[in-house]
């Protein structure tokens, strides 16, 4: 999703065109049994700039705690704690999710052990702010369309701390039709570029990694993760930010690839 973006140069110039052959020269094996997507910022973008979500978010927090602490406060101890969660998650791969990091922000915001019951109340507030938050690229249902036509599975792979904001997000896009399996980080515990959550995504769909697709914007996490775990690649470079990608396949928007996507 959108916690955190870190973008490598691959080795080479790859070529555009799916019509043309892999990174190893060979033709395209064809047709491809599953294609996973990221969601943020290759099927959705956000409509307000994350921060003050979150900020707006704490806001609404701030009058069900059991004393008396600024929205200001609450951001300073929200950051401080992403930035200690971003690098165990960058580090490692693995997730921390939204029950445990509320928790600990909580108990530094309050100065106590919170109740379950306001640890609830904080998780649907922020679940409710994320997930209103997104929004579909322009090209995101025509390309859904044209592949649901298709003899082929879909899937998400996403790096998010709740299950429930992908959801939530995809359900206000209206995306969620076009989906067999949802996977995020948040459920397995492991978080792109690992292969253990492509191996896992892979699982549910009993399909080989020859057999399936990644799309996605990150350099890093989708391209880096999907080319280990030996998945065909598909870059989408919205914002031209990689010169020299280590995908299969490069495009500067979902609709430019999305004619060619068809045919893997």
């Amino acid at each position: 999703m959108w916690e955190s973006q870190t973008t490598i140069l691959g080795v080479g110039n790859k070529p555009n065109s799916l019509k043309e052959t892999t990174r190893t020269g060979r033709p395209m094996p064809r047709p491809a049994k599953v294609i996973f997507f990221d969601l943020g910022e290759t099927l959705v973008t956000q409509n307000i700039e994350d921060n003050m979500v979150t900020r707006n978010a704490l806001r609404e927090i701030s009058p069900i705690l059991p004393k008396r602490v600024s929205p200001e406060r609450m951001f300073e101890l929200y950051q401080e704690g992403y930035k200690i969660n971003e690098t165990l998650r960058s580090r490692h791969h693995i997730e921390i999710p939204i029950q445990v990091w509320m928790r600990q922000l909580l108990e530094r915001i309050i100065e106590d052990s919170p109740s379950d019951q306001l640890v609830k109340a904080a998780i649907e507030i922020i679940v409710k702010a994320r997930s209103a938050n997104g929004v579909a690229f322009d090209d995101a249902h025509s390309t859904m369309q044209k592949l649901s036509r298709r003899d082929v599975k879909l899937g998400i792979i996403s790096n998010v701390s709740s299950h429930e904001v992908a959801m939530g997000i995809l359900d206000k896009a209206r995306l969620t039709k076009y989906f067999d399996e949802i996977v995020t980080s948040a459920r397995v515990g492991i978080r792109k570029p690992d292969p253990g959550i492509f191996r896992y995504a892979l699982m549910q769909f009993k399909a080989r990694p020859e057999e399936a697709v990644m799309v996605g914007d990150s350099e890093t996490h989708d391209i880096g993760g999907g080319y280990i775990s030996g998945l065909r690649t598909v870059l989408v470079d919205r914002r031209h930010r990689v010169a020299n990608s280590l995908a299969d396949y490069h495009f500067n928007s979902l609709g430019d690839a999305s004619r060619d996507i068809e045919f893997l």
